[in-house]
């Protein structure tokens, strides 16, 4: 699906790979954009329908990196096959890409934590849903410095935010975080030898019962919390040129 790819990084190092979840927009982070794939046309799957998702691959560079933005991806609980949520990354695998950075929008299941908090995941678990097709329990390869805490990120399948019993029972597996997205494609990174990192940001707070969430407010927030993870990104990127 790729063979025709740009070929706008020949003979420079690897491209880095930066994944946008719900809300988080990046684009500040590339100094330079070369151009742009949809992911029907790069990927061959569609795009998704959750809102804050744009279903690009864009190609840029920051600090005269080489970097591929892949703006948005595609959910398990939006009716998507496994299979096709993990393609992503091969793509960005037959575009070069040999580290990745994954960001999301998540809840806080501690109170410490603020919407607009960047946390870095030290783990991943995820909740006992049968047949899941990726280990129960994964640490990334790598963990992106300057975050505001990191911890344990809890996996549910979604779409439905979690209810308090549910959050309690995150907080006794020891979760700082929970979200929808994020363990398919840690997966299959480490099944393709890509060293990966998890960014999330922090939308709300999961301790407080005094509102109901929308899709609207995490979009808001993580859209909000952007550039604060873009110039983290960058620091990151840049620093291991």
């Amino acid at each position: 699906m790729v063979s025709d790819s740009l070929d706008v990084f020949s003979g420079e190092a690897a491209p880095i790979g930066v994944v946008s979840g719900s809300g988080i927009n990046l684009r500040s982070l590339l100094d330079e954009v070369c151009g742009e794939r949809s992911f029907s046309d790069a990927a061959g799957i569609s795009g998704s329908g959750i809102v804050g998702h744009d279903g690009l691959f864009i190609f840029g560079r920051c600090g005269g990196v080489p970097v591929i933005l892949q703006a948005g991806r595609i959910h398990v609980y939006e009716g998507h096959a496994p299979a096709q949520v993990a393609s992503t990354v091969d793509t960005l695998y037959d575009f070069g890409v040999r580290k990745v950075i994954l960001t999301n929008a998540v809840g806080g299941l501690d109170s410490s934590l603020s919407p607009g908090n960047l946390v870095a995941a030290s783990r991943i678990e995820t909740w006992p849903y049968r047949n899941h097709p990726f280990p129960a329990s994964m640490e990334p390869d790598l963990i992106v410095p300057g975050c505001d805490a990191s911890g344990t990120y809890i996996w549910m399948h979604g779409p439905c935010y979690e209810t308090r019993a549910e959050i309690h029972a995150l907080q006794k597996m020891g979760g700082l975080t929970v979200g929808m997205s994020l363990p398919l494609e840690l997966a299959r990174c480490q099944q393709r030898k890509i060293s990966a990192g998890v960014v999330s940001c922090v939308t709300n707070d999961c301790t407080r019962h005094d509102e109901a969430l929308t899709h609207r407010q995490v979009v808001e927030t993580a859209t909000k919390a952007s550039r604060h993870l873009s110039d983290l990104l960058r620091r990151y990127i840049v620093g291991r040129a």
